[in-house]
């Protein structure tokens, strides 16, 4: 029913809400009915600070991200207060008297709770001050630990005044050694709230950072100010009851230059952002006309292959034996150095000279590079690919083409000829042939190289399928192009295409130029975001690389220089403007959720063992986003052992990572496991000899030598290697020789190829 989904929505948001809120009300009366005023007012001091600095964080940082950082801050603030209590860890030896009211084991339950709130102000504080945002979006190692370290300290400067007053005056705790060298305070317990802050916010950066600083708007501004506001009150009250007295002065500065700082950062960051969200003066341009306009150069071409268009029905008789001939001609394209003489030899003489006429002029113009193309970018950018390897297959297939669908009148040209949900697999191994030869080495500035050649052949395909859905020339068509009726189902895609109709001034042209900037983007931007949510995130000169070498080959696909990103800053702003349009068409039938299921049931298939089946669901919702993976389809419950396998490994995998990289850059195993994934992955939809990918064997051949080579990680160690080939296989990636004779299919101009 319609109404579902809204209903559990509102079910688990309130559960969210819900537990906590009791929780919150039982402390407060069991503190009421059993404690004296002075400790009800320090819980609920302590409960109100919680709950601000919840809604802070879930404005901030998204709600799911508020949670993980809440379980973080409130489990091993907990913990750590309890091993000091108990056995002197971290802070050395202590007692906690009844001041702060109800405990869970020897730690009172306010503790936990202030834990929270200090270091979500810690960690928005250094977020302002190193990198003028209040959230520090899509962290690299380095800068992820830079601000816990910041945030670190911001939050033991609290803690030099706090503690001489909650000993000495408020008798909160008793310390075994009163002779320290801070007011009596033992110089230990600073650095154990060093220690245990900075665990606390790395961690968080590591699990759970945001992937993007919040728009400014009303709310999140205050949200932002929240946690200085936190931070100021804590200073005013230690500047006028701080004890001992020079706790006061030392408050002022050590407490008042990072809420100073702070909150001069947040003064500048509002202006600068409000109202601009998506400030990339390179994209300024209107989405809109954009879905008017095509691809001049390859619609002409297809316009003279087809002829006129003189009744209903369409491309017929002599223009699909053209279109016939044209596809049997571009096999011959096999190489970028072949498209220079291409249509001057024998291999075309016999041809229809009309078919080589059109299909040469339209080479010559297409395989020219742009003038801004960096031949270095692109090399760096072909290494990236190749040095990631399988894992850059695994974001292929749980990122990369999931994201593609999202757009719905893209899914919905998809969906005419059944495609994806009939021959998810065939599909998928055409994407890999056009991703493939566009990112070995040379594949875009050498001769030796295929990706220019594929690409052409790409373009030409989005063309054909323009013209046969509006049957007309695609600048022409305006208005509702009516079904075509006729007895019985269509047979054979370009029936389909045909009789389905089409309505360009509510859809746009099919394949329009924000369908193919966007899906350029789920090549480049993707794959990008998914590594730095797998943690892997690039340097900035490797991200702004890749980016360049797609959209060079961007250039060549037709798509419209202004609508290409050169920053990742540019394409998220890009991404989420193109995914915001999508979110406000309504669609019926939606298309979208029959393509993304299909994809996740087909990647199921390639696992056997039951309880990692499942595994595709999470790992492409993580990977994407919960409400992009909501409206493909990607939203199926999966069994609570996948759950808590994927869930507990995942944060066990970036904690591990985390505390390792520490001493050992290159260790991951995030890496490795992303590695298996792709293997598999690999073995079933590439390398399966039953059924190759459509490459010619100059190409096809040093494919499969680069895939082979990817059996050693040359960035792990030894036996993180071994423990990988228990998972794969022992020595190279072969081509898996499945039952039947292997046949290499004909080249043909298949819809699906839409996408890519």
């Amino acid at each position: 029913m319609f109404w579902e989904a809204p209903v559990a929505l509102l079910r688990s948001r309130l559960q969210q809400i819900l537990l906590p809120s009791l929780l919150s009300a039982g402390l407060l009366l069991a503190t009421a009915l059993a404690y004296p005023p002075l400790t009800l007012a320090l819980v609920a001091v302590s409960v109100a600070m919680f709950w601000a600095a919840l809604w802070s964080a879930a404005v901030l940082l998204g709600r799911r991200s508020a949670w993980v950082l809440a379980v973080l801050a409130l489990g091993l603030g907990w913990f750590a207060e309890q091993m000091g209590s108990s056995r002197g860890w971290f802070f050395g030896r202590y007692t906690y008297t009844d001041v702060l009211g109800p405990r869970l084991g020897d730690v009172p339950l306010a503790i936990p709770l202030m834990w929270l709130a200090l270091c979500l102000v810690g960690y928005v504080l250094a977020s302002l001050i190193l990198w003028r945002t209040p959230v520090h979006a899509a962290p690299t190692r380095k800068s992820g630990a830079l601000t816990a370290w910041l945030a670190a300290m911001i939050v033991t400067s609290f803690d030099l005044g706090a503690d001489p007053y909650f000993v000495y005056v408020l008798k909160a705790w008793i310390m075994e050694k009163t002779d320290g060298g801070w007011f009596g305070e033992t110089l230990q317990g600073f650095v154990g709230w060093m220690l245990v802050s900075f665990v606390i916010v790395a961690a968080f950066q590591a699990l759970a950072a945001p992937r993007r600083v919040p728009a400014i708007e009303r709310h999140t501004r205050l949200a932002a100010v929240v946690p200085i506001g936190l931070y100021a009150s804590g200073l005013v009250f230690q500047m006028l009851f701080g004890h001992p007295i020079e706790i006061r002065a030392i408050a002022f500065f050590a407490m008042g230059m990072p809420t100073l700082i702070a909150w001069v950062a947040w003064r500048h960051w509002a202006p600068a952002h409000a109202g601009a969200p998506q400030a990339q003066p390179a994209h300024s341009v209107p989405l809109a006309p954009m879905g008017l306009q095509a691809d001049p150069l390859a619609d002409q071409t297809v316009a003279a292959l087809i002829g006129p268009w003189s009744d209903a029905d369409g491309a017929t008789g002599p223009a699909t034996d053209r279109l016939a001939a044209a596809t049997r001609l571009m096999a011959g394209w096999t190489s970028n150095g072949a498209l220079a003489a291409w249509g001057q030899g024998d291999a075309t003489a016999a041809a229809d000279p009309a078919v080589v006429a059109a299909l040469r002029a339209y080479v010559n113009e297409g395989r020219a590079l742009p003038a801004w193309a960096d031949a270095a970018k692109v090399e760096r950018a072909e290494a990236i690919f190749m040095e990631q390897g399988p894992l850059s297959c695994t974001l292929l297939f749980c990122s990369s083409l999931p994201e593609c669908y999202v757009l719905p009148n893209l899914a919905e040209v998809l969906h005419i000829a059944g495609q994806l949900e009939q021959h998810t697999e065939h599909r998928i191994r055409q994407t890999a042939a056009m991703v493939f030869p566009v990112m070995m080495k040379g594949g875009l500035m050498d001769a030796s190289g295929a990706g220019v050649a594929q690409v052409l052949k790409v373009r030409l395909i989005h063309a054909t399928i323009r013209h046969l859905i509006l049957r007309g020339e695609p600048q022409t068509v305006r208005g509702q192009v009516a079904p075509r009726l006729q007895a019985g189902a269509p047979t054979g895609m370009h029936a389909a295409l045909m009789s389905h109709g089409w309505d360009v001034d509510r859809q746009g042209l099919p394949c329009n130029q924000i369908e193919l900037a966007y899906t350029l983007l789920t090549f480049s931007y993707s794959f990008l975001k998914g590594m730095r949510t797998l943690g892997l995130g690039l340097p900035r000169a490797d991200e702004e690389a890749y980016l360049h070498a797609w959209n060079v080959m961007g250039h060549v696909l037709g798509v419209r220089r202004e609508l290409m990103a050169d920053t990742m800053e540019e394409a998220e702003a890009l991404f989420e403007r193109i995914q915001a349009q999508a979110r406000g068409q309504t669609v019926s039938p939606d298309a979208r959720p029959a393509l993304g299921r299909a994809l996740m049931h087909t990647m199921e298939r390639t696992i056997r063992l039951p309880v990692v089946r499942g595994i595709p669901v999470p790992l492409t919702r993580w990977l994407i986003g919960p409400d992009t993976a909501r409206a493909i389809g990607v939203d199926e419950r999966v069994s609570w052992p996948t759950r808590l396998l994927f869930g507990a490994g995942r944060l066990l995998v970036r904690l591990i990572d985390t505390v390792v990289r520490l001493f050992s850059p290159g260790f991951s195993l995030s890496r490795m496991f992303t590695r298996i994934v792709g293997y598999h992955l690999l073995t079933r939809f590439l390398l399966d000899q039953t059924r190759p990918l459509g490459l010619p064997d100059q190409l096809l051949n040093p494919l499969t030598d680069t895939v082979a080579a990817w059996s050693e990680d040359p960035g792990a160690s030894g036996w993180l290697n071994r423990l990988e080939d228990r998972w794969t296989t022992t020595g190279h990636w072969l081509p898996v020789q499945g039952e039947g004779k292997a046949r290499r299919p004909a080249p043909e101009v298949e819809v699906d190829a839409v996408a890519s």
